[in-house]
């Protein structure tokens, strides 16, 4: 299921997106403005990676699994876990038409580029023109695909496999209602294994957080995209509300750690030059200008609500005393959001817009903390 080539993959989505894609977003008033009316320019070519750069995409292996960060689940009471399946089934049960259409589009674009569908109305056109015409190579080799470096480092069979936990359509298939288009049966494709950690869930927060340090003046916009990607895996009642926010935390660990590899950094810095260089030239505008100029996908404000709530779903924290504790390499996550600052004022930053202690899946230790970062508010705090 998980191996497919960027070109097979690219095309579907896009093909799909070239449906959607007029109609996510509506135009702003302000780009009928004089000062709005930009004129394209001349796209810079872009060679690509050179011959086996994305192969040996990092200078540190990959740990073995992340197992130590996500086992929170193992010990969360038979309350919590009656509430995880009501809520699941609340959420798949009241979901809007179109919602569930969303839902089950989010379902066949795992490793693609649904999260630039928050880049907002003119930025998402055009990187999805660019992306049809070849134009993002690098782009396109480091961030899409599940054999590209972003997608390899996103796998979660070890994790599911350590926690077993059955889906909600199969735990309570009375309960649960099925959504489809005509394309294969979503059901069907994930039958008998594991609910927790969610992986499209760590697909889409992976992506949104690379893709928001691509472009940081969309920043909430696009962690909101991720935050709603994993929420609609609950929509579809393949995953419950704690797979989803282990999801969260699980791409926190793993682009924290992508991000603070040297040589992954440096093919990084490559493609997120490739991608606003490309976006510049096709809307005729520098990124910021572009940004003032276009209708957002929501409000800066609803965008960190979004975030939130889908951060913590209906649980409520226990009150249990925890200490603070920004995790190693997490100020990895915002750096883009406040260049110049150094690595301790980032943490304080993660430190100061952290959850409460005592939500679920929430642990101290080496390994903990990652629950409570909500990156979205990290980043628009001063």
């Amino acid at each position: 299921m998980r191996r497919r080539t960027v070109n097979s993959m690219v095309a579907a989505i896009l093909a799909a997106a070239a449906l959607v894609l007029p109609t996510a977003v509506a135009q702003s008033p302000a780009t009928a403005a004089p000062a709005c009316a930009f004129a394209p320019t001349q796209v810079p070519a872009s060679a690509g990676f050179a011959a086996g750069q994305t192969d040996q995409a990092f200078a540190t292996p990959a740990p073995r699994d992340h197992i130590a960060i996500l086992d929170g689940f193992s010990s969360i009471s038979p309350l919590v876990r009656q509430q995880n399946l009501a809520e699941a089934v609340a959420i798949n049960n009241t979901a809007s038409p179109a919602t569930a259409r969303a839902s089950v589009n989010d379902n066949y674009a795992i490793e693609g580029p649904a999260i630039f569908d928050a880049l907002g109305s003119r930025l998402a056109p055009a990187f999805y023109a660019a992306l049809r015409a070849g134009q993002l190579p690098k782009t396109a080799a480091l961030l899409l695909g599940d054999e590209s470096p972003a997608g390899e480092r996103t796998g979660t069979s070890k994790e599911k496999k350590y926690f077993q936990y059955p889906r909600p359509f199969e735990v309570a298939p009375q309960l649960i209602r099925h959504y489809g288009d005509g394309r294969p049966d979503l059901y069907a494709a994930v039958r008998g294994s594991g609910s927790y950690p969610s992986g499209h869930t760590t697909w889409g927060y992976t992506q949104a957080f690379l893709i928001a340090a691509m472009l940081p003046e969309e920043g909430p916009q696009i962690l909101a995209r991720g935050a709603d990607y994993g929420y609609h895996r609950v929509v579809l009642g393949v995953h419950y509300p704690l797979d989803v926010i282990g999801g969260r935390m699980l791409a926190q660990a793993v682009t924290s750690e992508m991000l603070g590899d040297p040589r992954f950094a440096g093919l990084f810095a490559q493609a997120r030059t490739e991608l606003r260089a490309v976006l510049q030239a096709r809307v005729g505008a520098p990124i910021g200008a572009i940004v003032a100029c276009q209708q957002a996908a929501q409000p800066t404000a609803t965008a960190l609500t979004t975030y939130r709530q889908r951060a913590t779903f209906s649980f409520l924290p226990s009150g249990a005393a925890q200490a603070e504790n920004v995790p190693a390499g997490a100020e990895n996550l915002i750096r883009a959001a406040h260049p110049g600052l150094s690595t301790a004022q980032l943490r304080d930053i993660l430190a100061r817009t952290a959850l409460p202690a005592g939500y679920p899946l929430d642990k101290s230790g080496l390994s903990g903390g990652w629950q409570r970062l909500d990156i979205a508010r990290a980043w628009v705090t001063r």
